[in-house]
């Protein structure tokens, strides 16, 4: 008896036409894949979920109407939840953490090459995350934590929310009643924890927190 190879079922989430075209043309090369469907908005994800039941979501972070990040919940909360992997242009060392401690199962730039994109899905798709360009185990499994704020101490959150309204060392020191020395070392600690090598990536992560539903 000959056995019938499993199609797991894409449904992909952007709204430019010519990304999905491709992404339609790359997952359709393949046996193991199969597009289900496509849609370009936010308000018509949830719904295309529930009708074509996908093994795996292929989330735009972008999108018109919304953030593509505020899906990821309602889609967490469905009966059956597709697995859920983003895609952005936006940088992966500040974004793949935020979507991940958000419930994503993996974030994949866009700029990305279809071979690696295509391993994502099916890192994904077989109960691993994707982060940075690899697949890793899932917590339980000897994956780490994406890191957040919850893991600074109170006043390195403090000094975060200075970060996100755009106050300087000295802005940030004077309001708390420290040396702006002791500001710097501060930031140099929330690099290390929260594994972000510039302050430019730092200042972007900090001001998502407070901005959580608008990213494009």
């Amino acid at each position: 008896m000959t056995s019938v190879a499993v199609r797991h079922r894409v449904l992909i989430v952007d709204d430019h036409a010519v990304v999905r075209a491709g992404l339609r043309y790359v997952f359709e090369s393949l046996s193991s894949l199969e597009v289900c469907g496509e849609v370009a908005s936010a308000a018509e994800a949830i719904e295309a979920v529930r009708r074509h039941r996908p093994d795996i979501v292929l989330l735009d972070l972008a999108l018109g109407d919304a953030s593509g990040r505020t899906l990821i919940p309602p889609l967490r909360q469905l009966p059956e939840p597709p697995r859920v992997l983003v895609m952005s242009m936006h940088d992966e060392c500040v974004w793949g953490r935020l979507v991940i401690a958000a419930g994503a199962d993996g974030f994949v730039a866009k700029s990305a090459p279809p071979e690696t994109v295509i391993a994502a899905v099916t890192a994904v798709l077989g109960g691993a995350r994707w982060i940075e360009g690899r697949a890793v185990a899932r917590e339980g499994a000897g994956a780490a934590r994406a890191p957040t704020a919850a893991d600074l101490s109170s006043r390195e959150r403090q000094i975060l929310e200075g970060i996100a309204e755009g106050l300087s060392a000295k802005d940030i020191a004077a309001q708390l009643g420290v040396m702006p020395a002791t500001v710097d070392s501060h930031k140099r600690n929330i690099r290390t924890k929260l594994g972000i090598d510039s302050m430019a990536e730092l200042i972007v992560w900090a001001q998502s927190l407070r901005t959580p539903d608008t990213a494009t």
